[in-house]
Formats: structure tokens, C-alpha cells, sequence
């Protein structure tokens, strides 16, 4: 528990632990009162069965109990309505601070594997942990404090009593112990499955023209969205069936110690060791004991689950961001330098490894290699998706560490194969780029972009909406309002992955044009596979197992007859197959 709190201070802001803070002492007499409250039924009873009654001793602990009831009441009111004040600085600030440490943390971080996670932790986790301090802490806190205090006082009744309550205790807090750490391992397993499955079912509504065109929604056991389903299913019952004998555990625990302790109680007053008074005090103690222990032990698997859901949040927030410098750099010019370049996902095998190249300002440079040789994440290391793991990559001759995520930003425009449009209209997607731009200076991007086809033929021009991630539009269409948004940003590096790869021959056509319109003036570097497109190029790089392993232009690497030749052959061969097999009848 008392971890539990400190995680929870450590991601509250500084008024939230205030009213953290007062909240857990309001909640710590509370308990106090309420244990004092049933143990002052014992001196209570002993006035009552001692004739001849001392009404005045009786008055006094009956004002007591009281007094103590409604201090009990008032604190009560107080720290509940603190916990909600908690709870909802909670639910108001932990969006806003996830949100922008996400937006600190390398673009090669969000996975596709981590949108189910995340989302979930943004939506349930956050009201999980929100639900602590408004609910869960009090009964925790109040579970603890009331035994103590009670456990304290029975010193007063009966000393042996006092040992006994000590000794169970002891034993509850291990079998709670134990429960709680059989929900926190199965728990950890059961949100990993979870976030799994939340995964998939964004892959599988996004994925149906596939599901459906290859039989698949019929083949349930070729998709993975029924196999993280299983999973769950199977992380969720070992959950359940092993938090069940934990409680078994800890409840079984409890009973005996109770009926030790009410044992020993009646045997010491048969004895004559101990009065009648004292022997009601503790079997009323005994009993009232009961229902906060009980409660704890009820809550403590949904105390340990939210314990996690902290955990979690915790773990995201201290995910490393990327180092910024405290001043951008200024750049002298656009060209790009890699020195020594190594770089692996996760710390794993290098990707790229060593590689040393100069793109010259407003150079139109291909990158070219086999599946798997780290093109694409050789631009996404120029981008700064990733600060590499050896060397360094210069722009405009500063290392992209001093000019900051922000200043790389500004200096290039990035068109991926897998394009993504935000939901709103076309004219709202382009904006991104550039928010003041004109519609003149829309029009003029489109044109260059062939995008003025497509808002022409569109019943309602600029302002049709593409809908969630562009689905209302072709492939081709989403690629050309990609390159509009590129030129519209105007920056002196664009950086393009496989920008026609997948589109039919106009699509391709367009696209095409736009790309030599980029380079006009620009520094391009473009991974393709296209032939017009590497021919095109000014320099191209071939890069193979993460390093490049020739570069120059088009003729000078055809005379080499090395990895560019055979690269050549082989597109063209493939090219001629297909044309070959459009010409058949």
C-alpha cells in the first residue's frame, strides 16, 4: 500500500498531493476514531455490569463513544470528498501529461503492437488509478489503522489477548500478502493479452476488404484477433480461479485466527483469569475487527490490479524521450552527412550498420537494396525517428541531436508509403503543413501534386471529408494529397519511402511528376523500386545488409557490374514480364 501511494503522489502535480496528503491523515484518524469508537464498549459494558451503577462513568463514556462517532462522521466527509477532489485532478491531468510525453517520446516508438496498450491505458487505466483516491483508498486505509488501534488497545484488556491479536495479524498480512502478489502476476499477463486483443480489433476492422477477399472471415483459425481472444480468455481464468484461492486462503486464515482468539477468550474467563466485562470487550472487539479486515481482504485483488495500472502509467511516462537541446542549432544549408552510422531496434542486431555517405543541398538521391538491407529505416534515422546508436547524422553540417526534434521538423517533409489522413476535409489535411497557407497557395501545391484532379472530380472539392485515416479515398488519392501536404510545408529536405509503390500506372504517373517537381529544388532522398525513379535520380545508393555497398549515378553503377547491375536486370526483366502478360489476349 504504501508503495502504491508514493507512485501515486509521484504522478500527481503539487496540489493534487496536497489534497493527497490531507486525505490519507483524515483517513488514518478516521480509522483511529472507529477503532477507539468499539473499544470503548468495553469499559462501557464493565459500568454496566458493575452494580451499583456509576451513572456518572457511564454518561462519560457514552459522550466518548459519541464524540468519537461523529468526529469519526465528520472526517468521513471530509476525506471522501478529497478523494474525489484527487480523483478528478486524476481524470483531468493525466491525459494532458501522458498526451505530451508521448509527444516527446522517438516516432520509431509507437508500434503497431502498442495501440491497443496504450489506448487502453488511456481510457481504463487512467480511471482505474482516478478510482484509488476516490474510492479504493479509503477502505485500504481505514482497513489497516481501525485493527491497529484495536489490536493496540486489547494490550489494555488483556495482555495475552493482546499477543494473540498481534500473532494473527501477523498471519493475515501474510496470506493477504499472498493474494496480492497472485493477482499481480497473473494481472500483468491478462493486460498484456488485453492490449493484444484491443490490437487486433483495430487490425481486424481495418483489414476487412482483405479478411473478406481471401475467405479469411471463414478461416477464423488463420487470423490472430481468435487467438488473442483465446489468450485472454485464458489469461482471465487464471486470474480468477488463482486470486479465488488466494482469498480462500486469506479468509481461512482469518476464521482461525477469530475463533482462536474467542477460544481463548471464554477459556481464560472459565479459568478465572479474566472477568466477564473484559471477556464481552474482546469478543466485541473480536467481531467488530471482523468487517474492516474482511473488506481489505475483499479489495485486495482490486487494489492490486489498480496498484498495476499505476505501475504502468509510471512506466510509460519514465519511457526515455529523446534528448533536446535547450537551444535549437541553425543549420547551415541543406545537406546530409552520415558519419559511421550504426543503429538497432531495441538494442538488437544493427540495421544499419556504418554507414557513411554525403547527400549534397538539393542532390536527388535514391536509395536502393533488397527487402530487409535498412532502407526505410535509414531515412527514418535522417528524420529522427531514432537518435542512432553509433556516429551521427549532420544537416546542414549540425548533428541532428543539436538541432532537435522540433528544428529537423521544420527542415524536412516526409511522404511514406502508408499514408494517414486525419478525419476532416482535404483542404484541413493539407493545412497541417502549413495552417496560413491561402487557397491560392492550395491550388497551386495541388496542381503540382496532380491533386486538382482528384478535388475537381470530388462532389464537394476542398471540402470533402477523407474520413478516418482517409478511407473515403483511393490509395493514389491519399498519396497525392500526401505530396501536396509536402510541398505545401515547403521545407528544404523531403524524404519519401516507396511513394509509388502500390499505385496504378496514372497514380504512379502523377506521383512521378511530383516527385521531379520535389526535386527541383529541394534535397530528395527516395527509397524505390521504380525504374523511372532511380533513373532519375542524381546519386544512388545501394544499400545491402545495412550497408551501402556502392553509390554514384545510373551509368557509372551499370558499368560497375556489381549489386546495382544485378538490381537493374532483375526490374527490368520483371518489367518486361509484366508488359508481356498484358499483351496476351
Amino acid at each position: 500500500m504504501i508503495t502504491m501511494i508514493r507512485y501515486l503522489s509521484e504522478l500527481l502535480d503539487e496540489r493534487g498531493r496536497r489534497h493527497l496528503h490531507s486525505m490519507l491523515l483524515a483517513q488514518a484518524a478516521q480509522g483511529v476514531l472507529q477503532g477507539l469508537g468499539f473499544l470503548l464498549v468495553a469499559p462501557l459494558v464493565a459500568t454496566l455490569t458493575s452494580p451499583p451503577v456509576d451513572w456518572g462513568r457511564l454518561w462519560f463514556w457514552l459522550a466518548a463513544i459519541a464524540a468519537a462517532v461523529a468526529a469519526h462522521h465528520v472526517l468521513l466527509a471530509w476525506s471522501t470528498s478529497l478523494g474525489y477532489l484527487v480523483g478528478t485532478d486524476v481524470l483531468t491531468g493525466f491525459h494532458e501529461r501522458i498526451g505530451n510525453h508521448l509527444a516527446t517520446l522517438p516516432i520509431g516508438w509507437f508500434r503497431g503492437d502498442r495501440t491497443g496498450p496504450i489506448g487502453r491505458m488511456l481510457g481504463k487505466g487512467t480511471m482505474d488509478v482516478a478510482n484509488i483516491p476516490a474510492h479504493l483508498l479509503r477502505h485500504v486505509v481505514v482497513g489497516v489503522t481501525t485493527p491497529i488501534t484495536m489490536i493496540g488497545g486489547s494490550f489494555l484488556l488483556d495482555r495475552r489477548i493482546g499477543l494473540a491479536f498481534t500473532a494473527g495479524a501477523l498471519l493475515c498480512a501474510l496470506a493477504l500478502r499472498l493474494l496480492m502478489v497472485i493477482v499481480r502476476r497473473n494481472d500483468d499477463d491478462y493486460e498484456y493479452d488485453i492490449g493484444a486483443t484491443a490490437s487486433r480489433i483495430v487490425e481486424y476492422a481495418r483489414q476487412q476488404p482483405t479478411l473478406r477477399a481471401y475467405g479469411v472471415l471463414d478461416r477464423p483459425d488463420l487470423g490472430t484477433l481468435e487467438e488473442s481472444l483465446v489468450r485472454q480468455q485464458g489469461s482471465q481464468s487464471r486470474l480468477t480461479i488463482r486470486g479465488a484461492w488466494g482469498l480462500i486462503a486469506f479468509f481461512g486464515t482469518l476464521q482461525l485466527v477469530v475463533t482462536a482468539v474467542i477460544a481463548l477468550a471464554v477459556a481464560f474467563t472459565l479459568q478465572g483469569t479474566m472477568t466477564l466485562p473484559v471477556m464481552i470487550g474482546v469478543l466485541i472487539v473480536t467481531l467488530r475487527m471482523l468487517d474492516p479486515i474482511s473488506q481489505l481482504g475483499e479489495l485486495a485483488g482490486l487494489v492490486q490490479i489498480n496498484a498495476d495500472a499505476i505501475g504502468r502509467v509510471r512506466a510509460l511516462l519514465a519511457t526515455p524521450p529523446l534528448p533536446e537541446p535547450a537551444r535549437s542549432a541553425e543549420p547551415s544549408g541543406a545537406d546530409i552527412e552520415l558519419r559511421g552510422v550504426r543503429f538497432g531496434y531495441d538494442g538488437g542486431p544493427a540495421v544499419v550498420d556504418g554507414v557513411d555517405a554525403t547527400i549534397p543541398a538539393g542532390c536527388f538521391t535514391a536509395i536502393v537494396g533488397p527487402s530487409g538491407a535498412g532502407k526505410s529505416t535509414l531515412l527514418k534515422i535522417i528524420a529522427r525517428f531514432f537518435d542512432v546508436d553509433e556516429g551521427a547524422v549532420l544537416i546542414g553540417g549540425r548533428d541532428v541531436r543539436e538541432l532537435g526534434s522540433a528544428g529537423v521538423s521544420r527542415l524536412t517533409a516526409q511522404v511514406f508509403q502508408d499514408v494517414y489522413l486525419f478525419e476532416g476535409t482535404i483542404a484541413d489535411n493539407l493545412r497541417m503543413a502549413a495552417p496560413g497557407a491561402s487557397q491560392a497557395d492550395l491550388d497551386r501545391v495541388a496542381r503540382t501534386a496532380r491533386l486538382d484532379e482528384v478535388v475537381e472530380r470530388l462532389p464537394d472539392g476542398w471540402d470533402t471529408r477523407v474520413g478516418e485515416a482517409g478511407s473515403t479515398l483511393s490509395g493514389g488519392e491519399k498519396q497525392r494529397v500526401s505530396i501536396a501536404r509536402a510541398l505545401l510545408k515547403d521545407a528544404p529536405i523531403v524524404l519519401l519511402d516507396e511513394a509509388t509503390a502500390a499505385l496504378d500506372a496514372a497514380n504512379e504517373a502523377a506521383v512521378a511528376d511530383a516527385i521531379t517537381e520535389l526535386a527541383r529544388d529541394r534535397t530528395v532522398i527516395v527509397v524505390a523500386h521504380r525504374l523511372s525513379t532511380v533513373v532519375a535520380a542524381d546519386r544512388i545508393l545501394v544499400l545491402d545488409r545495412g550497408r551501402i555497398t556502392e553509390q554514384g549515378d545510373h551509368d557509372a553503377l551499370l558499368t560497375a557490374q556489381g549489386t546495382y547491375a544485378r538490381f537493374w536486370t532483375e526490374r527490368v526483366r520483371a518489367r518486361g514480364w509484366q508488359l508481356a502478360m498484358k499483351g496476351n489476349p
